[in-house]
């Protein structure tokens, strides 16, 4: 027998986690948290970035304990959305971050609007752009929506005259635009997630056929099992490897066994 359910992303697919308690009855433990990854991550009312919904540019995202130390970060296109943020690097990070929470509630994301561009390099830019203003600086690289916001959350006017603007507020945006702290709220869940982190662990599975080590003759694959990728066909590709995998076992299995 397969048991290839799914998890519990995209509940109106079908998915429902139905899976994880046959598993469970059947002999299998589940990972301590079963939770959506892959999913959009949601802003307080009358966050800044929930005003740009619409807008899309690349940003490096990175996750920061309240330790200071980076764990992850992922540099892709970002999408503000009328209740926070989305994309590829939101949907990579998303995954982390609701991890980091669970032993450090202070866990938060650090987003560069000018990926690879630190706020030293973009201050130096700033403090030799003369009587630029930043909408004039930023102009071509990013849009001039976002330009305003930044300028908005880092109190500086964005037709201001950066010869004549004080150090400490032009260090301001320039942290602002490469290093805003962004503390999401939350997620969207699973009606939204991509696909499910945890399930049944891999130590209770025989990797070269997903038969079970608890109960011989049933075979586990895709999202029932704890793994989880980033964006870009990886969790398709495990659905589609376990289960040829396991295909084929069973086929053996019913090839070896007396009529």
């Amino acid at each position: 027998m397969v048991l290839a359910t799914g998890g519990m992303a995209l509940p109106k697919t079908g998915s429902d986690g139905a899976g994880y308690a046959f598993a469970k009855r059947l002999g299998h433990s589940m990972t301590p948290h079963v939770f959506p990854a892959l999913v959009p991550l949601l802003l307080a009312d009358g966050h800044p970035l929930r005003s740009l919904s619409g807008i899309t540019f690349d940003a490096e995202l990175r996750l920061v304990l309240t330790s200071g130390k980076v764990v992850a970060r992922f540099t892709d296109s970002t999408l503000c959305t009328h209740v926070g943020l989305s994309g590829p690097s939101v949907l990579d990070v998303s995954r982390y971050l609701t991890e980091a929470r669970r032993d450090d509630p202070g866990a938060h994301l650090r987003m560069n609007v000018l990926p690879a561009i630190t706020p030293e390099a973009f201050d130096a830019e700033l403090a030799a752009a003369g009587s630029l203003t930043p909408l004039a600086v930023l102009r071509g690289r990013l849009a001039e929506r976002l330009v305003r916001v930044l300028c908005g959350i880092a109190g500086i006017d964005a037709a201001a005259n950066l010869r004549q603007t004080p150090k400490p507020l032009r260090q301001r945006f320039a942290q602002t635009v490469t290093s805003l702290r962004v503390d999401p709220t939350g997620d969207r869940g699973f009606a939204h997630a991509e696909v499910t982190a945890g399930g049944v662990p891999l130590a209770e599975i025989r990797l070269e056929t997903m038969e079970s080590r608890c109960s011989p003759g049933l075979h586990l694959v895709g999202e029932l099992c704890d793994v989880d990728g980033r964006i870009g066909g990886f969790n398709f590709q495990w659905a589609w490897a376990s289960g040829y995998v396991a295909g084929n076992a069973v086929a053996a299995q019913l090839r070896c066994t007396p009529p």
